[in-house]
């Protein structure tokens, strides 16, 4: 009944593949016959594009859909950095949690436009003014190596920079990473340059590198075009029923921590490009040169009509009938395996073989997160469903970490359309767990540290828990393991089965903050994921005093969670120390919390960080009042104040119009509500009358585009982009006398040491000077100071304040003087006195 296809000949591919196309949410599903022809099409051509940039959602994504879509090219995006040093649109998440969220983002954009992604280990500190401050905090030599490193892995024919390496009107990183392209453009051809890579990928040399010139530019600084190399990129793929204009706004819109979301342009669209190094295209169009393509592969040159003649063939309806000619270009091409460019589109000719087939295979645990030393349980699932090519399994392996712990193995076929196959296995204890990769060691200010050569560049771990599959046909196939549920509205949702510990620790508050000497309770939530017992300790510096030394648990397992209960006590004088948690399991000491980011566009991220509490004993006045809260973007600011002894309520977007605001002693937006909460526009004024009547209302940072409305302060102020990015530049008093920086606490040059990242950002550029005060100058180096950080008004009986000051970083990290000046706001309704102040402006 079944026809069997012939054997193919084996060629392994290694489990950890060259790299990660995109973020991968679920099992991969069966394509129809526009995806699979549209996937045939791609194997006529062999060239490939490497384009580099700074940040997440730097990258061209109208170019990459085209390379990757109409010239079927293999196209990849080095971005140098994941985009932790941004702010979040979508929660509180920053630092580290950002750029985890920002890889995934790129990922998911990658699967719309078919590009693959890259990273180097350099670390977004934040806003750069210029490319040698970014080289002062970056390893420059590092970051070119990891560059290097990519094109000698990749391979590229045309390397492509998003950004000019002499325009300096923009972002440091931006120039910084065109002007390191450049350098490495040369050092990836030099054998002296980084030869300890040359165990893996020998020398490469590109034979061109262009700019390509920003649609910005072109439409609104007019640059002069005459002379660039031009494309147009406004095609439509009848196979995908979509255009490449709609492709890039989908890709573009995956940026949504970024509020990238995108229409698309429907309009002729064309790319601009200057030659930088290397050889002089022929054409004005640089994809246009049919001497990169298969006659650079001897053996190989006849492969594009081999790929027309099945195109010629292909029938929609039954794409089976192609196997015969698939088969015999995959036989063709695996005589030259050990070319770069052959290997690649024989692992894509599996897969495409596969697809024609009708094989739908999935991997199915038990149980999201597998503990080290635990069991694992796991259904292989197999759908084959079509019966002129019925295909089966032959042997299937359950690896953890490319070692095989358990193999099926089946010599007379399946009597079934469908199968499932039961496989299990014990984690070993010494198996890795499953936290990025880049976030293992304690990262550098400009730098994420990853020893592991192979590893460089990832943009995610190597998919640790997988099957690895060999079918009858010869075809073998890596696929990851899921836990599967049931959502009663979103349906089937799959998540990566992750390595972890038999538990982990996760405190209930990062920050513990002292404003006396009394103890704090330190709740701790453990979730088990073995049964067992188990002791949770803490330790903590000289001067803290942690009760009990320990407590002894009994773990349930399946991921149970028990609260334990510590007492800390702070010493006498202000101080910051580190309180480390540790659990004992069988001898073994485990250290990690675990948190799960999850949001509906990317696939769940669990992060596995070092479990610990900063405490930080403060010499801080409060007057325990009501704070109003009204969430922006999202920040962590109301868990500060919580710690402080305020009582903090958060206004919702649909309470803004009819709470009763003059409960509140303070009301304080969070960062980038005037961008985010629409309801601002009509509620603003009622916010202002709450001012004027003897209320304290405190604006954290709005960018200064998108603003719900123009009217935030009860005077004109103007914000903009203006901002301090070293956050150790000096801090000038204007208003020495001003209670905001003596009452309740005493402001001085010490309250702005130890601050990370920047000082703030988006300051107004312009206000009225007869009402608003500004407190503090500030500058970069060798740039004119600024005085917009921090405006204060009386606004009738109550004080407006606008801050671009980052306490939304600050207050987190434990800064100490950001809690006494924040402080000092809230409490500005208490403690203002009457008389002139600086400006003219009467408090």
């Amino acid at each position: 009944m079944f026809r069997i296809w012939k054997t193919l000949p084996v060629v392994l591919f290694m489990a950890t593949g060259f790299f990660y196309a995109s973020a991968q949410k679920t099992p991969e599903k069966n394509w129809n016959s526009g995806k699979i022809l549209h996937e045939i099409e791609k194997l006529k051509h062999v060239e490939r594009v490497l384009y580099i940039a700074a940040h997440p959602d730097d990258e061209n994504v109208n170019l990459i859909a085209y390379l990757v879509n109409v010239d079927d090219f293999e196209t990849t995006y080095l971005s140098l950095t994941r985009g932790d040093g941004g702010q979040d649109l979508l929660g509180p998440q920053v630092r580290e949690e950002l750029g985890v969220i920002r890889t995934q983002e790129l990922l998911m954009a990658r699967s719309v436009d078919g590009g693959q992604q890259l990273f180097s280990r350099a670390n977004d500190f934040g806003f750069s003014k210029t490319a040698n401050e970014t080289f002062h905090i970056w390893n420059r030599d590092e970051v070119l190596a990891d560059i290097v490193w990519a094109i000698r892995k990749f391979k590229p024919d045309i390397i492509i920079t998003r950004f000019s390496p002499t325009y300096t009107k923009t972002h440091g990183h931006h120039q910084a990473s065109a002007i390191l392209a450049q350098e490495a453009f040369t050092a990836a051809a030099d054998s002296t340059r980084y030869p300890e890579q040359l165990k893996y990928y020998g020398t490469w040399q590109a034979k061109s590198l262009f700019w390509n010139i920003s649609w910005w530019m072109v439409k609104y600084m007019k640059t002069d075009t005459t002379g660039l190399y031009k494309t147009e990129t406004s095609e439509y793929l009848p196979l995908l029923g979509k255009s490449i204009n709609e492709l890039s706004a989908e890709a573009e819109s995956m940026h949504k921590s970024q509020g990238n979301g995108s229409s698309p342009d429907r309009e002729e669209q064309y790319e601009y490009f200057k030659l930088m190094q290397g050889e002089k295209p022929a054409n004005m169009d640089i994809f246009k040169n049919e001497d990169d393509n298969w006659n650079r592969v001897k053996g190989c040159e006849n492969v594009p009509k081999l790929v027309d003649d099945i195109i010629k063939n292909f029938n929609v309806e039954k794409p089976a009938e192609s196997l015969d000619k698939i088969r015999g270009l995959y036989n063709t091409l695996v005589k030259y395996k050990d070319n770069y460019l052959v290997a690649d589109k024989l692992k894509k000719l599996q897969e495409i073989m596969l697809q024609c087939a009708g094989v739908y295979t999935e991997a199915i645990s038990t149980k999201e997160f597998a503990a080290v030393g635990d069991s694992l349980n796991v259904s292989l699932n197999i759908a084959s469903q079509n019966d002129a090519a019925h295909v089966y399994i032959s042997s299937a392996s359950l690896t953890v970490n490319n070692i095989a712990l358990n193999k099926y193995m089946n010599e007379s076929g399946f009597d079934k359309k469908f199968k499932s196959i039961k496989l299990s296995c014990v984690i070993p204890d010494s198996t890795k767990i499953s936290g990025p990769y880049w976030l293992e060691q304690d990262a550098l200010v400009g730098m994420y540290q990853v020893p592991y050569q192979l590893l460089r560049g990832l943009p995610q771990n190597p998919t640790q828990v997988q099957l690895h599959i060999i079918y009858s046909n010869g075809i073998e196939q890596d696929i990851p393991v899921f836990f599967k549920n049931v959502d009663p509205v979103k349906g089937e949702q799959y998540s990566l089965v992750r390595i972890v510990p038999p538990a982990v620790a996760n405190p209930k508050e990062k920050l513990l903050v002292f404003n006396n000497a009394q103890p704090k309770e330190l709740s701790i939530n453990v979730k088990s994921f073995t049964k067992g017992n188990a002791r949770v300790k803490l330790t903590a510096p000289s001067g803290w005093v942690i009760n009990p030394a320990y407590v002894d648990i009994t773990m349930k397992g399946n991921e149970a969670e028990q609260l334990v209960k510590f007492n800390v006590t702070p010493p006498k004088d202000a101080q910051s120390a580190d309180i480390k948690i540790a659990i004992e399991v069988n001898g073994k000491t485990y250290d990690r919390s675990s948190e799960v980011i999850s949001y509906d566009h990317i696939p769940e991220q669990l992060l596995l960080p070092k479990s610990e509490v900063k405490a930080i004993k403060l010499d801080v006045i409060t007057s325990k009042g009501k704070i109003g809260y009204i969430t922006g973007a999202g920040d962590e600011i109301p868990d500060m104040l919580k710690q402080l002894g305020y009582t903090v309520e958060i206004i919702s977007p649909e309470q803004l119009s009819t709470i009763d605001l003059k409960k509140y002693d303070a009301i304080i937006s969070g960062i980038r509500a005037y961008n985010t909460v629409n309801e601002l526009k009509y509620a603003n004024s009622r916010l202002l009358e709450y001012v004027k009547n003897g209320g304290n209302y405190i604006v954290q940072y709005n960018k200064n585009f998108d603003l719900v409305t123009d009217s935030i302060g009860p005077y004109y102020l103007h914000p903009s982009n203006t901002r301090t990015t070293e956050e150790d530049c000096k801090v000038v008093f204007l208003s020495k006398d001003n209670p905001v920086l003596n009452i309740p606490n005493k402001i001085t040059d010490a309250d702005f040491a130890g601050w990370v990242q920047e000082r703030g950002l988006y300051y107004p550029d312009k206000w009225d000077t007869t009402h608003y005060t500004p407190i503090l100058e500030m500058g970069d180096s060798g740039e004119k100071p600024v005085d917009g950080s921090l405006l204060v008004t009386k606004y009738g009986k109550g004080y407006f304040t606008y801050t671009g000051l980052s306490f939304f970083r600050q207050m987190p990290a434990g800064v100490p003087g950001a809690f006494r000046l924040f402080t000092n706001l809230i409490e500005l309704n208490q403690t203002i006195v009457n008389g002139p102040i600086r400006g003219g402006t009467d408090y």
